[in-house]
């Protein structure tokens, strides 16, 4: 078969128009041939993962008069199994049976489990009785794809119905089937239920694994009962059962749907003290969840413990981080945040200029944010709408109403972005010191640079109008 594996590789590579099948045919007047070549060229090509080539050489194999064994046969039905070809598995069934090729155990749990995958349970019960006829009892296999099916649609009488019956058919559950019944418990909330079977797994000499534990897990994390997600936990470290990375990814969720992300923190530290090591998926989640609760200063002390052990954050948890603490009106900590980000050739986006520019405009230090700006548009990043609006904010409510006239032409002739809403604070400021000359130029020279008032410009304006009328009076 290897060196069939290699032609059909040469022929798809050099020459995709010769026909491999034809050739061998052809061959066989001349040499003294075994047919059993062309059951080796159809397992070729599905281990070459050329399903559709095999499926054809089947075809062709039948046209001509020579039979496939059953192990050929097996080897087809898998290929097209996993590609869910439903149609033309059935056509290679049908056309064993008419041939006299009698299916193995493997033949019917593969057709078992494409019945189960189309959810179609009277097709499997059909299935399986025409299976019996033929004098086949099912096997651990088969009863587990279809009592994994069941739970999986919510069919639990079903399910536990066919595990009674394998004891009664003298086989034996193994950890699969427990696994898949404690699976269709906990998604229907029977905890308990499910925690009992699982030490009536233990009671019948099953040693659970990883997938079990974490069945038992998921379901308690998922009800929020993370004292009974925790002690699992330990007993599973106990057994000397490793817990992978969905086992510590599902109980950080757990603590965070809780609100109790220090509760996970500890637990971090501890299975860091156990010598398992903790994914980095684990620690975003982590740092972006202390971020969302506006414990910046948590997640940066945690930033500052991991990475001494090699972990390097990616720019989206910087970003992250920055804002939060920009949120809090950390501004200098951002600045430092940033700055490391850049010696770990990380390039700061957007994101991370709009959170640093806003922030240091809210407190008073637009030309700061000004500054930030010049760079990020060196750096070819442009500025958006929201970072244009800070800006002009920022220096409005520092009344530098020269400055920020200037940037909101700056933004309008480079970015083209004319943000009315940036306009109107202008307007307001200019309004509030009762400066009627100064509005009324603006004015005019904002509508010459694309601005049009809408509502609220008028509004002010006729504020500002009325300010500076009513302050003519009073010195009157």
């Amino acid at each position: 078969m290897k060196l069939l594996s290699e032609l059909i590789e040469m022929v798809k590579d050099v020459s995709p128009n010769d026909d491999v099948f034809e050739s061998l045919v052809l061959c066989s007047e001349d040499c003294n041939w075994d047919p059993v070549v062309l059951d080796m060229l159809i397992k070729a090509y599905v281990k070459a993962n050329m399903i559709r080539e095999g499926f054809r050489a089947f075809r062709r194999t039948v046209e001509v008069g020579f039979v496939p064994s059953v192990i050929t046969c097996n080897w087809l039905l898998n290929g097209l199994v996993k590609l869910s070809r439903v149609d033309q598995c059935w056509e290679v069934y049908e056309e064993m049976g008419r041939l006299g090729i009698h299916p193995n155990a493997y033949t019917f749990n593969m057709l078992t489990h494409l019945l189960c995958k189309d959810e179609d349970v009277d097709k499997v019960n059909a299935f399986l009785e025409k299976m019996e006829e033929e004098g086949f009892d099912p096997d651990v296999v088969t009863y587990n794809t279809l009592i994994n099916s069941y739970c999986r649609k919510g069919r639990l009488e079903d399910a536990f119905y066919l595990y009674k019956i394998m004891y009664r058919r003298y086989v034996l559950p193994d950890l699969f089937t427990y696994t898949a019944l404690m699976n269709g418990l906990c998604k229907e909330g029977k905890l308990k239920e499910a925690h009992q079977l699982f030490h009536r797994m233990v009671h019948r000499g099953l040693s659970p694994d990883t997938k079990s534990y974490n069945t038992l897990i998921c379901g308690y994390c998922k009800d929020g009962k993370m004292q009974e997600s925790r002690s699992l936990l330990y007993e599973m470290i106990g057994n000397g059962v490793r817990p992978d990375s969905f086992t510590c990814g599902i109980i950080m969720e757990g603590y965070g749907k809780e609100g109790r992300l220090l509760s996970a923190l500890n637990l971090v530290a501890e299975l860091e003290r156990f010598g398992f090591p903790i994914s980095h998926d684990i620690y975003d989640y982590l740092m972006v969840g202390l971020c969302q609760e506006d414990r910046p200063f948590a997640a940066k002390s945690l930033l500052e413990r991991i990475s001494q052990h090699g972990y390097l954050p990616d720019i989206d948890v910087y970003n992250e981080l920055i804002e939060s603490l920009c949120k809090c009106d950390y501004a200098e900590e951002a600045l430092v945040l940033k700055a490391k980000m850049v010696i770990q050739n990380i390039k700061p986006n957007l994101v991370t200029y709009r959170a640093l520019i806003s922030c240091l405009c809210k407190i008073n230090r637009s030309v700061d944010g000004e500054s930030l700006m010049e760079e990020m548009v060196k750096s070819g990043v442009p500025p958006d709408l929201a970072v244009c609006r800070a800006l002009i904010n920022g220096y409005c409510k520092e009344r530098d109403i020269y400055k920020a006239e200037s940037l909101l032409g700056f933004f309008a002739k480079e970015f083209q972005i004319f943000d009315t809403g940036s306009y109107n604070a202008l307007v307001k400021a200019l309004s509030e010191n009762a400066d009627v000359a100064t509005l009324i130029d603006l004015q005019d020279r904002m509508q010459k640079v694309g601005f049009a008032p809408n509502s609220l410009t008028c509004k002010f304006v006729i504020h500002g109008l009325w300010k500076a009328y009513s302050t003519g009076q009073k010195e009157a």
